[in-house]
């Protein structure tokens, strides 16, 4: 579930209440940008009047003890995305109840762009090993030339909600094209692919093959991401065939069945089953059922495939 604490919980609340547990903070400020039409600024808790020039603003909310994907974008004080080439991260552990900081990790984040008019967020992988609180310090220029120095928080578990990296496969039984009445009854997707609906997981999970797992809502999506995700799948599918199998897990029952615009079914059984704290997520698992990767919201077909290839 989403923090209460949040101070944009109540804004995600307000906007779409049945799919509250799929949201995330930045995506919110983002999708707000992209969906206005308009140059409105993007509404942060964190962008008071005489606050700081730039914010950073973290997506992955499923960060634990050990490697994590961290992902981030960064705003001015008008609310608007900053975009740039790359950028400079050192992550820092706050020591409870002092005004300490313990240097852990440093990385070189990439910009990576986002299906949207938004542009693109950043991706770092960073080390960390102690649970807690954490502030990250981002340095980078922008295309003008700028200097940008901007801060974000973010909390670390000692254990991640969904399944951590080598740990075995949740086998889910999920929707199937050949079991539906109709295709329209287990994705949301405008043109599926009906080769993403061949297998359950708990069938793909039996035949010694790689796997790519989407879990996305494509037409109830938020971040307005999910349908660009699954269709990343497809271009996987399209580049490896046979070598692996591919599967796209609608997030809601019945996606068909909607009332005022939004559907009434409620989650599929693997969310809960995969512990998925928002959406869209992409998994790959090994042909021994083992989870060798994962991605919280977005990520590129080439991200998707050079990682498969390393254990094909």
């Amino acid at each position: 579930m989403i923090d209460p604490a949040n101070g944009l919980e109540r804004i995600s609340r307000a906007l779409r209440p049945r799919t509250l547990l799929l949201l995330t903070p930045l995506l919110l400020l983002l999708v707000a940008a992209c969906a206005s039409g308009s140059d409105d600024p993007i509404i942060s808790d964190a962008q008071e009047a005489g606050g700081p020039e730039y914010s950073g603003i973290v997506i992955t909310t499923d960060m634990a003890v050990g490697h994590n994907r961290l992902k981030f974008g960064i705003i001015n004080r008008e609310g608007m995305p900053i975009p740039s080439e790359s950028a400079e991260v050192s992550v820092n552990l706050l020591v409870p109840g002092e005004d300490t900081r313990v240097p852990k990790d440093t990385a070189t984040a990439r910009f990576i762009d986002w299906p949207t008019s938004v542009g693109g967020v950043f991706v770092a992988e960073v080390e960390l090993d102690t649970a807690g609180a954490y502030q990250m310090d981002i340095n980078t220029t922008t295309k003008d030339g700028a200097a940008v120095f901007a801060q974000a928080s973010f909390q670390v578990q000692e254990e991640s909600k969904t399944p951590a990296i080598g740990s075995p496969a949740p086998a889910s039984v999920t929707l199937t094209a050949a079991k539906a009445e109709d295709i329209t009854h287990i994705t949301s997707s405008l043109e599926p692919d009906v080769d993403l609906y061949e297998f359950s997981i708990d069938e793909a999970l039996q035949q010694d093959k790689p796997l790519v797992i989407v879990f996305a809502t494509p037409a109830f999506c938020v971040s307005a991401t999910c349908g660009p995700q699954v269709g990343e799948l497809t271009k996987v599918k399209e580049s490896l065939g046979a070598r692996a199998n591919y599967i796209h897990v609608e997030v809601f029952q019945d996606p068909h069945l909607i009332e005022a615009q939004r559907p009434t079914g409620g989650l599929v059984p693997a969310v809960s089953e995969w512990g998925l704290p928002t959406e869209p997520w992409t998994f790959i698992v090994d042909s021994k059922g083992l989870v060798r990767a994962k991605f919280e919201q977005f990520t590129t077909a080439e991200e998707i495939e050079r990682t498969l290839l390393e254990i094909l």
